[in-house]
């Protein structure tokens, strides 16, 4: 892909079409709180998060890491 966002195929601006695969493209607020939180419980238990932790949306099927 594309790693420019502003600009088409064609060399033109797409504000729009930018404008959606960077709302597409973005992690939702409450996954990036819930990974906020296992790390400050693991943190309260003395542990560090290693690596990456993934979550499945059970309703869209979406895996978050």
């Amino acid at each position: 892909m594309n790693q420019d966002l502003k600009h088409n195929a064609s060399g033109y601006r797409d504000i729009v079409a930018e404008k959606a695969i960077r709302n597409a493209d973005r992690t939702p607020h409450e996954i990036t709180e819930l990974v906020d939180v296992i790390k400050k419980i693991a943190g309260a238990y003395g542990y560090d998060v290693e690596g990456r932790i993934a979550f499945k949306d059970k309703k869209t099927n979406m895996i978050y890491k």
